[in-house]
C-alpha cells in the first residue's frame, strides 16, 4: 500500500513540471503538441497547475494533517482528466497530449483515493495530538 506522502509528493511532482512546461510556449508545443493560438490562457493554466503542484508539496509534508483531503484531490485530478479527454474529443487537444495527461492524471487519482483515510478513523485535531 502506498502513503499519502508519496501520492501526494508524485502528484506535486507531476502537476509542477506540466505547469512549467505550459509557461514556456515552444517548450509545451513541442512535449505535448497542443498547436493553440492563445498561449495567454496556456500560460494561466500553467501557473494555476504550479500553484496546485506547491499545493501537494505542502501537503506531502504533514500527510497525516492533510490526509482527509486526499479524496477531494483525487476528484480534482480525475476532473482534469475528463476535461483533457473532452478537449481531445472536440479535437483542440493531440491524441499525444490528451493520453498523457488522461494517464497520469487519472493514475495520481487513483493513487490519491488508496491512501485516503477510512471515514470517522481521522478526525479534526488528530494531527494536534502528536
Amino acid at each position: 500500500m502506498f502513503a499519502p506522502q508519496l501520492a501526494f509528493r508524485l502528484a506535486a511532482v507531476w502537476l509542477a513540471l506540466a505547469g512549467l512546461t505550459l509557461l514556456f510556449p515552444v517548450l509545451a508545443n513541442q512535449i505535448f503538441a497542443l498547436h493553440l493560438t492563445n498561449w495567454g490562457l496556456a500560460s494561466e493554466y500553467g501557473g494555476v497547475l504550479l500553484a496546485f503542484g506547491a499545493l501537494f508539496w505542502t501537503c506531502s509534508n504533514d500527510p497525516q494533517r492533510y490526509a482527509p483531503l486526499t479524496g477531494i484531490l483525487a476528484f480534482g485530478l480525475l476532473l482534469n482528466a475528463v476535461i483533457n479527454a473532452y478537449w481531445w474529443a472536440v479535437g483542440h487537444y493531440a491524441l499525444q497530449s490528451a493520453v498523457v495527461n488522461v494517464v497520469l492524471n487519472t493514475a495520481l487519482a487513483a493513487l490519491l483515493w488508496m491512501t485516503r483515510p477510512a471515514m470517522g478513523k481521522v478526525r479534526p485535531g488528530d494531527h494536534l495530538a502528536s
